[in-house]
């Protein structure tokens, strides 16, 4: 259970102080205590109230327990899955390398000192160190529907992108982590302090998704506007929106607008170089482009080229 009991202790105790102080000063004697110090002892109390309940509602959801069910799959290593699965997995290095490079052994997401002191936070170790574990269908779950092996929702998991993945591209991922060698040290449990527990209410954190019980069949892969569909819903729209018109809470444009001032060549030379055409770069921590030039080929990104120009012709641009 992810609880810091301390945090919430110190509230409520905060709370039932500002109570009692409330309650003594309305009755003092002293005019000046009796308006000043009722008022702010009764502020705390209602502050400590209000901050107790978002506290709980932020633990509530980290603990929060879904049945969605898990596949009895087993999946089989052959060369070819595991090949994709090298590509796609790419997909997670940015979180769960901390080179951004194979083998995928975890890092600590506030190791840089500047995230705010929310407690312990890792992006697990997805080798066999940490893997061995679990079952092939609960490395699908948690993927695609961003649930840990234990049944709660795992805290910054973009499942409602990664859904889209086919059936058979998530079973090369899962045989591609199978095949990496073994790198200790397993990951640390989460530790979230009160404060961790406050920004899981506001911050655009990512949580668990409905089960998936059909099957998922992607599009052959070609440079098609149906392939470069189908890589943009794994890839782009986590970030730029479902539609991909823009997250502002995410800080991330639209993109559909890119068929008006961006040709083929510059699309691709962005992802070649991080500079837009009008000659200004982008941040790579805000948009990993050298990651994902490391994904696509040239194909495939034709494929999502061809796919945002169709999208900007059916938005009447």
């Amino acid at each position: 259970m992810i609880l810091d009991f301390p945090g919430v202790t110190a509230i409520v105790a905060a709370g039932i102080l500002g109570g009692y102080l409330a309650r003594r000063t309305r009755h003092s004697e002293r005019s000046l205590v009796r308006w000043i110090g009722a008022p702010l002892a009764g502020l705390l109390a209602l502050a400590s109230l209000v901050a107790l309940g978002v506290v709980l509602r932020g633990y509530w959801k980290l603990n929060r327990h879904y049945d969605n069910p898990v596949s009895s799959i087993s999946v089989e290593l052959t060369p070819e899955r595991i090949a994709r699965g090298e590509r796609l997995a790419r997909i997670c290095a940015g979180c769960h390398a901390a080179d951004q490079e194979p083998p995928l052994e975890g890092q600590d997401f506030l190791s840089d000192g500047e995230a705010p002191p929310i407690g312990r936070m890792y992006a697990p170790n997805l080798t066999p160190i940490h893997l061995g574990g679990w079952s092939d269908g609960e490395i699908i779950r948690a993927i695609r529907e961003g649930i840990h092996k234990n049944g709660r929702s795992l805290l910054i998991m973009p499942a409602s992108s990664f859904r889209h993945f086919s059936d058979e591209d998530v079973m090369a991922i899962v045989a591609y982590l199978r095949s990496q060698p073994a790198v200790e040290p397993d990951t640390p449990p989460l530790r979230l302090n009160v404060l961790g527990a406050v920004l899981v209410n506001i911050a655009p954190i990512f949580e668990a998704q409905a089960p998936i019980t059909e099957l998922v069949l992607g599009p052959p892969s070609g440079v098609t506007r149906e392939y470069g569909g189908y890589l943009a819903s794994l890839i782009c729209m986590s970030c730029h929106g479902e539609d991909l018109g823009g997250n502002l809470g995410m800080g991330a444009p639209g993109l559909i607008g890119v068929g008006l001032t961006w040709n083929e060549d510059a699309f691709r030379s962005f992802f070649e170089t991080g500079i837009k055409p009008d000659g200004s770069a982008v941040d790579g921590d805000r948009m990993p482009w050298e990651e994902l030039r490391s994904l696509f080929d040239e194909d495939e990104l034709r494929a999502i080229w061809l796919y945002l120009q169709d999208r900007f012709a059916a938005s009447g641009g």
